[in-house]
């Protein structure tokens, strides 16, 4: 409907508090470029100090870089930085997910895996346990086939083929959903740009929405994994609503209301 998407966004912002509040303030400042404490506080309603400590924690989690009376933003919305780039951040979050996550494997299971550095943690976690042989895995991504390839003897690899995307190192398109169609995996992995309630999973293209769709509609267990970052920030097109995954896999430094907040809107949040 006409302007559902806004009417969503305006009750929200009451009754969200903080996560609606600092998404908003990041919409702002992407559409601008450039947006003062004051004008914040002014189309935020808020007071100026709370303005500022939402600018505070937005350049803590590297999404506006703070400057003298405001905020600019670090990059453009719609162009997520190189798989090599990304890979050094949050990597001991990333590495403890990863291990959550290969907890959930069982041996002779079937693995769906997603591309991104969060999803490499996991298959790193998987080649680092021993205990689990006979895997299959089921992958898009040339970098998280080339990780498991370290335990061939155990774990067999299925690259689902298709387009090569080269920032992300993952394939996609029409030949990938060939695969993905046939396949009843125990449990998918997804990796994501966000997490709201309001917002759902999201990711930074619709190409990598997309694909992510697939993956999970491959597995009968839906788990997404990400570090605590991505329930400040959040991509530009949704994969799905928190409810669809049958758990949200995290770590890092997490306010309990943003926490509550998915929790209220249908998703399992577990913080390892």
């Amino acid at each position: 409907m006409p302007g559902s998407g806004s009417d969503r966004r305006r009750p929200a912002r009451t009754r969200l508090g903080t996560v609606s509040r600092r998404q908003l303030a990041l919409d702002m400042v992407r559409a601008r470029e450039f947006v003062s404490v004051s004008d914040l506080a002014a189309g935020l309603g808020v007071s100026i100090v709370t303005a500022r400590a939402d600018v505070m924690h937005l350049a803590g989690a590297g999404l506006v870089r703070r400057v003298r009376g405001g905020a600019i933003i670090t990059r453009q919305e719609n162009r997520e930085p190189p798989f090599e780039v990304r890979l050094g951040t949050y990597a001991q979050e990333k590495a403890a997910v990863g291990t959550a996550a290969a907890g959930l494997v069982e041996p002779g299971s079937a693995v769906v895996l997603d591309g991104g550095t969060t999803c490499l943690a996991v298959a790193k976690a998987l080649v680092a346990s021993p205990q689990l042989e006979g895997v299959t895995v089921y992958t898009p991504a040339l970098s998280t086939a080339m990780a498991l390839e370290a335990a061939a003897s155990r774990i067999t690899v299925v690259v689902t083929g298709g387009t090569v995307y080269p920032k992300a190192h993952t394939l996609g398109g029409p030949y990938s959903e060939l695969i993905l169609e046939r396949v009843i995996g125990s449990v998918a992995f997804i990796g994501c740009n966000g997490v709201s309630d309001v917002d759902g999973i999201s990711a930074a293209t619709p190409i990598d929405a997309e694909l992510k769709r697939r993956l999970l509609a491959s597995a009968k267990y839906r788990v997404a994994v990400t570090d605590a970052s991505k329930f400040v920030e959040h991509g530009t097109v949704r994969v799905c609503q928190v409810g669809e995954v049958d758990l949200i896999l995290t770590s890092g430094a997490l306010e309990s209301e943003l926490v509550d907040d998915v929790t209220r809107a249908g998703g399992a949040v577990r913080q390892v």
